[in-house]
């Protein structure tokens, strides 16, 4: 099974794909989203035209609304169709105009002001840097028949001053002057606060209960027939008691009436005619006038008429309104109840007694808004379904390339079924850390990109509730911002490559969380991990580490303190305390050094050095003090397995020795009985098997005497220059008869110049003739053996490589141990020694042996260096 999917050339190209995939998907997701704000979901896909969306019915409602607002501002600042600041407006009846409530006797407080006052009165009240409220509060008293009068109290104190009035209490304790100056500091705020009763100069009874009111508004405006609000409210019965709602009332007004006053004079030039392809009629029946921004339809009389040529034409939309509902007309799919109710309570809600009809003239001859809008529709249709299907197909990418990269993460082809995990050097940092520097890298980048300020916020702003903000204002929807809103190419650009960052920055955090999830490292390489267990840690070491921690914490306290006090004497001890402390860190250190370099010497075999002990104390003379303890005792054990090994390389040669003695005897014997005139064949044959046996067990003999030599270095290499080209000649010829013997091609590949090596020549007869001759005895029958010697500026290298007639199923080290053989029945000559002792001196001369089997392929290499190159 292959695991195509699993390379890397695949996987870099899937996250290519997913990055790309995840920036279109951005792009494309705000621009869509930008344009969306003007052009409604259900138009993107369908094939109507711009006065069949949504859109076009949204900005007519909004035509319909600004017309009735036209007529509600005009209604309220104009006396007979001119602005009027001397028109009188009762407080109450400002709701009545500008947001269309209903008409009633009783919606009239009493309390009115020119509207020239109003207005000066909110332009400070909305934008005067001082406060619109009094600090002269206001005072509420309470008469026996339970009604209320209001004074001011600048005014209340001044009359109790000039005697007018006068203040009895029901308890000795209490007085009237502690009385006036608690109610002046407004901690009187509610009844019942003294039992008193307040008189006038004659002893008559006024008011049983005075309270603080609070803070008064900062009159700028005089109402009409009065001298100031305080004074109209306690003027009539019906508002005995109403101040709350008098100053509510006057709140909203002034909080409103400058912004519309603001409206009505920029006026409605784009609701005139030859500025908009809009045409709005109402007729008002009960004054028997029209209202029109075209002057052809003026006339009341022609009213109906008029109405219908609004009505007439392919390229016309109309609404007309009347007052019962089951009259509305249209052409356009505007909810009939919701518009009527929108006309109906703009314009007097019962007492509505009109018709309302508009028009738009869909040819556009006008380039107004509604043109603009026009156009920007099918301008924006086609980007905003292309924008919609790269969403989607962004998206798409992007999820396909999530699953793959997820599946893959941390595998590789050759893993097979394992479940191996690979991890990359980012996915061994530790958890947060790697998270922060992902983090961080987005942020940087984001920051660095914004900053730049290609894109505004503006700009990327999407749209999709701007109608119904638009509404609620009560500003122009058409006229304002019919245009939809749109990226520029250097916008989307912007935003695609920021998608690119961000992305990429997903999938580096994304990937390297999924690697370490598979490979559980998450919690086991997390910092918040290794926090807990060198926490343990050095609770288990507390024996040490309190005696540092204590000395740490205070070392540093005692800097702090220093810090704060920062005087001479605390600032020569805190020197001082930093000049012990950088000596002990210093010494420390050296001391350190001096323990490693001994552990170093040590390791590297120099078993008799010895750490000098001098000038060191605590821990690191301790520390030192094993050290040298490990050396002795590593030289002691040394000591003894060499004597150990000397004795048994000893007992070796000795055997090897007196076994040679009565050998030799025997194979002497063996040969005056062969020269004997033996005729017997049976007898003949015996002679023979003894003969090859006692040459074998010779030959057996002096190999483990050689070894023994060699594995204990009791010999003398005489090094000289020799040419390693004429040994592997010489040695492939003096075994030419084995190979032929055994049908053993030898394909020899030499240089053309001297290979020339330091050697002793005799020990490199004999690595080469034990390397040739294990080939000899081991490779298969009617095969090639490969002998090529190569060279380079530094090395000389040979190389001998055969097929073995046996299954080689052990490991390359252990064929040069001794007494190992390739041959697992012992059936040939060999002794297991050749490799062995070959490799031992090819080590002791300064080479390099090494053995290579994969498979049934069999192969030598020894290195030495060129002469001269050393």
């Amino acid at each position: 099974m292959t695991y195509w999917y699993r390379k890397a050339s695949a996987k870099a190209a899937v996250l290519i794909a997913g990055v790309l995939g995840g920036a279109v998907f951005a792009a494309a997701l705000v621009s869509a989203a930008t344009l969306a704000g003007s052009i409604h979901p259900s138009d993107m896909f369908s094939q109507g035209t711009y006065e069949e969306s949504d859109d076009f019915e949204n900005a007519v409602d909004g035509s319909v609304y600004e017309v009735l607002r036209k007529f509600r501002l005009s209604a309220f600042f104009e006396t007979d169709g001119a602005y009027n600041p001397d028109k009188v407006i009762d407080i109450r009846e400002y709701g009545q105009y500008t947001e269309g409530a209903e008409a009633v006797d009783d919606n009239r407080s009493g309390i009115e002001y020119t509207v020239g006052e109003l207005v000066d009165w909110s332009r400070e009240y909305m934008t005067g840097n001082s406060s619109s409220y009094d600090e002269n509060n206001v005072v509420v008293c309470q008469r026996a028949d339970g009604s209320y009068y209001y004074y001011y109290l600048e005014e209340f104190l001044n009359l109790f001053e000039s005697g007018e009035l006068t203040a009895s209490f029901e308890t000795e304790y209490q007085n009237q002057a502690g009385f006036l100056q608690e109610l002046a500091g407004g901690r009187l705020t509610s009844s019942g606060g003294y039992g008193l009763t307040i008189s006038d100069r004659d002893g008559n009874v006024l008011y049983t209960d005075c309270w603080s009111y609070g803070e008064s508004l900062k009159e700028q405006g005089t109402p009409v027939g009065a001298e100031n609000l305080l004074q109209a409210v306690n003027a009539s019965e019906k508002l005995n008691g109403q101040l709350s709602n008098i100053y509510s009332d006057l709140s909203y007004v002034l909080s409103n009436i400058y912004s519309d006053y603001l409206s009505y004079e920029s006026g409605w030039e784009y609701l005139k005619e030859g500025n908009t392809n809009l045409t709005y009629l109402f007729v008002d029946e009960n004054t028997g006038q029209v209202f029109t921004n075209r002057s052809e339809y003026a006339d009341y009389s022609r009213a109906e008429e008029n109405i219908e040529k609004m009505k007439s034409g392919d390229s016309v939309r109309y609404l007309v309104i009347y007052p019962q509902l089951e009259d509305y007309e249209s052409n356009m799919s505007l909810t009939a109840s919701t518009e009527w109710e929108m006309v109906r309570s703009q314009m007097g809600g019962s007492q509505f007694n009109g018709i309302l009809a508009v028009s738009v003239d869909t040819s556009y001859p006008v380039q107004d808004l509604f043109y603009e809008g026009n156009e920007r529709y099918e301008e924006n249709v086609p980007i905003l379904r292309a924008a919609v299907i790269l969403t989607a197909a962004g998206a798409l990418l992007f999820l396909i390339a999530l699953v793959w990269l997820t599946v893959t993460a941390g595998r590789q082809p050759e893993d097979g079924e394992s479940r191996e995990i690979h991890l990359t050097a980012f996915d061994r940092w530790k958890t947060e850390p790697a998270a922060i520097c992902v983090i961080a890298v987005w942020i940087a980048g984001t920051w660095l990109l914004w900053g730049m300020g290609i894109v505004s916020a503006d700009s990327l702003s999407t749209t999709s509730s701007y109608y119904a903000d638009q509404y609620m204002s009560g500003t122009n929807t058409v006229y304002n911002a019919a245009v939809a809103n749109s990226l520029s190419v250097s916008d989307t650009v912007f935003v695609f490559g920021y998608g690119l960052f961000t992305f990429l920055c997903f999938f580096w955090g994304y990937l390297s969380l999924v690697r370490r999830i598979r490979a559980k490292t998450v919690w086991k390489g997390s910092l918040t991990r290794a926090v807990i267990v060198f926490a343990k840690d050095v609770l288990r070491a507390r024996s040490v580490t309190v005696r540092t921690g204590v000395i740490t914490a205070g070392f540093l306290a005692f800097q702090f303190v220093a810090i704060l006090v920062r005087n001479v004497p605390m600032l020569v001890l805190a020197l001082a305390s930093d000049a012990v402390v950088f000596w002990y860190v210093l010494s420390s250190a050296m001391a350190k050094e001096r323990i490693r370099k001994g552990i170093v010497e040590i390791a590297s075999g120099n078993l008799e050095y010895r750490i000098d002990l001098e000038k060191l104390r605590g821990t690191d003379l301790e520390m030192a003090e094993r050290v040298n303890d490990i050396g002795s005792g590593l030289n002691k054990a040394m000591a003894e397995a060499m004597k150990g090994e000397r004795l048994k390389t000893d007992l070796i040669t000795n055997v090897s020795h007196d076994i040679k003695t009565p050998l030799t005897s025997i194979i002497n014997y063996v040969d005056i009985l062969k020269r004997s005139d033996i005729a017997d064949e049976k007898i003949q044959g015996y002679l023979d098997i003894l003969e090859a046996k006692a040459q074998r067990l010779k030959t057996l003999t002096e190999d483990v005497v050689e070894a023994s030599k060699v594995s204990s270095g009791n010999i003398t290499l005489e090094y000289m220059d020799m040419d390693l080209r004429e040994l592997v000649q010489q040695s492939s010829g003096e075994l030419e008869e084995k190979f032929t013997a055994r049908n053993l091609k030898v394909v020899l590949s030499l240089p053309e110049e001297p290979a020339v090596i330091h050697v002793d020549g005799r020990r490199m007869w004999r690595v080469l003739e034990n390397i040739f001759g294990n080939a000899a005895k081991y490779a298969m029958p009617g095969t090639r053996v490969y002998a090529d010697l190569t060279m380079n500026e530094k090395n000389v290298e040979f190389s001998l490589k055969n097929v073995s007639e046996q299954q080689l199923n052990i490991s390359a080290d252990e064929l040069t141990e001794r007494f190992i053989r390739g041959d697992i029945s012992r059936s040939t000559e060999g002794s297991g020694l050749g490799l062995s002792i070959a490799k031992s001196l090819t080590t002791m001369q300064g080479g390099e042996f090494e053995l290579y089997l994969d498979g049934d392929l069999f192969r030598v290499n020894i290195r030495f260096p060129r002469a001269g190159a050393r």
